[in-house]
């Protein structure tokens, strides 16, 4: 009988003591890498014969910077000019509202732009004489503008196998120098118009592809 008292409570000891392990039925999910920071390039840019390049640095498990340089070369493909040049630097703070860690998920990010332009087109002037007649005049002319942008844009950017990214985004910016008129001598209507549609109001997008580090 005592040997029996002795094997039930050698038996139920070890039952305690494996009841107390934990147990791996449902292994826990692999932890996302965490990134340093991502070089990207905006695959749809050389359509337009542009070059567009971002840097995005994580600030925290929400938010990130992204610092982005875009060169065009002399194009016609979307301007008003009949050849435009443009150079644009771009920072941009995102928050991201995913439950995944930043850069990862839906983002929502505002931006201000600085942008350098040169254009040559048919430049339209009118001018009065000394006597009242008015007078146009037209002109082949090379032109710079430089100009401020403010925007906001939505996007998602995912992470495949924590070594390429993929960003697409869309959103409004406003670009100063929108200006209608001239009034100094020649008058000129509308005089940064081959500047179009980087002045005033226009539409940011962008599917960029880059790596992870």
């Amino acid at each position: 009988m005592r040997h029996l008292f002795a094997i039930l409570a050698i038996s139920l000891a070890c039952g305690a003591t494996w009841a107390q392990q934990p147990t791996n039925n449902n292994p826990t999910k692999k932890e996302k890498k965490p990134v340093s920071y991502l070089l990207k390039m905006d695959v749809m840019s050389p359509i337009f014969r542009t070059a567009n390049l971002s840097f995005e640095k994580p600030l925290s498990n929400i938010s990130s910077l992204n610092l982005g340089i875009l060169y065009q070369d002399q194009s016609s493909a979307v301007a008003n000019a009949a050849y435009l040049s443009r150079f644009a630097a771009t920072a941009e703070y995102k928050y991201y509202m995913s439950k995944t860690d930043a850069p990862r998920g839906f983002y929502v990010g505002s931006f201000v732009r600085y942008q350098w332009m040169k254009s040559e087109d048919w430049l339209w002037n009118g001018i009065y004489d000394q006597w009242g007649n008015y007078i146009s005049t037209y002109a082949y002319q090379a032109r710079e503008l430089s100009t401020i942008g403010v925007g906001m844009s939505v996007g998602y950017q995912h992470i495949f196998k924590d070594k390429i990214a993929v960003d697409v985004y869309l959103g409004p910016v406003y670009n100063s120098g929108d200006k209608r008129i001239d009034p100094s001598s020649p008058y000129n209507d509308r005089p940064n118009e081959v500047f179009k549609p980087y002045v005033g109001y226009f539409v940011r997008s962008g599917f960029s592809v880059g790596l992870v580090f």
